[in-house]
């Protein structure tokens, strides 16, 4: 599990492709304080390292994660987000991120407010029952609030903190297409209502968590 909190933005140093398959490469920013089998999220997507080195990391990406997210379109220097899996006694500061992303959504607008950056997020109308303003949503690893919805399109509001954290500093751009991971409590509760259970089913779920 992840929380979305961005620990580090690492480079792809290289992409071995393997028909509809691929190795990928990367800076390590985590040296030593990984190992081989670690789940870490790279743009929101739960990988497991295959092989590190001081300076590298490589995992392995499947044919269903390239056809569902953005890394189908990485190119050797795509900057990108890192998080390592939570520790059981680690802190709580993010989100419930499984690392499992949705679908691919596109920035449709972006707009300088003060010292703030607000964009805009054009995503499949499917999903538009796991979305809420001020619920929580996962761009490209990110945990994030969204602000205003509209149809199939979400508003969030960037703070000047995590544009400087995260690859945003560098990729964010009207038409890209970012990765999707919509919140596992919403879909817990449109679960419960689309299958016809008692409502009270779905306010008992809110109690415990």
């Amino acid at each position: 599990m992840f929380t979305g909190i961005i620990e580090a933005v690492s480079e792809i140093t290289g992409i071995e492709k393997s028909g509809r398959e691929c190795r990928l490469t990367l800076k390590n920013p985590f040296g030593n304080e990984i190992k081989t089998g670690d789940s870490i999220a790279v743009d929101g997507v739960c990988l497991t390292v295959e092989n590190f080195t001081g300076r590298t990391i490589s995992f392995f990406v499947s044919k269903s994660t390239l056809e569902k997210t953005i890394a189908a379109h990485y190119r050797t220097g795509t900057p990108v987000n890192l998080e390592r899996a939570m520790p059981a006694d680690g802190r709580f500061d993010g989100h419930i991120v499984q690392g499992h992303v949705d679908s691919c959504g596109k920035i449709t607008g972006i707009t300088k407010i003060g010292d703030g950056t607000e964009i805009k997020i054009a995503f499949d109308g499917k999903f538009a029952d796991f979305t809420t303003e001020r619920g929580s949503v996962t761009v490209n690893g990110i945990s994030l609030t969204i602000a205003e919805l509209a149809g199939n399109t979400l508003k969030i509001s960037l703070i000047p903190e995590t544009l400087k954290r995260t690859s945003f500093s560098a990729t964010l751009k009207t038409g890209a297409d970012v990765n999707l991971e919509f919140d596992i409590i919403g879909k817990y509760v449109a679960g419960i209502i689309k299958h016809g259970k008692n409502p009270s089913e779905a306010e008992n779920f809110l109690e415990m968590l």
